[in-house]
């Protein structure tokens, strides 16, 4: 699959009348709920994560059809692609503040935080930036909320204030 295709797939700008498929390729002997791939933004997920979504009501999310395999090669059912509807503008690298950060090379700066105009914002539980660029997914405390309850594994949450980027990316 092509990169534009895995982009157009995460932010559900486009679509496929077959399945992804999806090999492993490392980790734990079993698939968690949340599987992360290779392919950079495409975020694989359990029926159970599907549920979890569902049942809370959530918005600015759909899924598409995968097709896991194990090491092994063969299937392992129950999983879709994440596709995120939801939207806010483009990222705002100017309220993005440099910090030192040490490096057994010496100290270098980073960029911390990651800000978008709230009045961009679509209102979605699960959204990303408007810039087809960017792969950020951000959603609202209570799907983090949601998720920690249920003990969906695999994932890790950063408050966008603590988000840390490559001093790079801020130019």
């Amino acid at each position: 699959m092509e990169s534009d295709e895995t982009f157009g797939l995460t932010r559900a700008e486009m679509s496929r009348s077959r399945p992804v498929i999806v090999q492993w390729a490392m980790g734990s002997a079993k698939p968690s709920q949340v599987i992360w791939t290779t392919m950079g933004v495409v975020v694989i997920v359990a029926e159970s994560v599907i549920q979890l979504l569902q049942s809370h009501g959530f918005t600015g999310w759909s899924h598409y059809e995968v097709s896991v395999h194990d090491k092994q090669g063969q299937r392992v059912p129950g999983y879709s692609g994440l596709a995120i509807t939801g939207r806010c503008g483009k990222i705002d690298y100017s309220r993005t503040i440099q910090v030192p950060r040490i490096r057994p090379a010496g100290i270098f700066p980073i960029g911390k935080g990651l800000y978008f105009d709230e009045d961009s914002w679509d209102g979605s539980d699960l959204f990303m930036p408007s810039d087809p660029k960017f792969g950020y997914k951000f959603m609202v405390d209570a799907v983090k909320k949601a998720f920690e309850r249920a003990k969906i594994r695999n994932v890790h949450f950063t408050s966008l204030d603590q988000f840390e980027v490559q001093v790079m990316d801020l130019k």
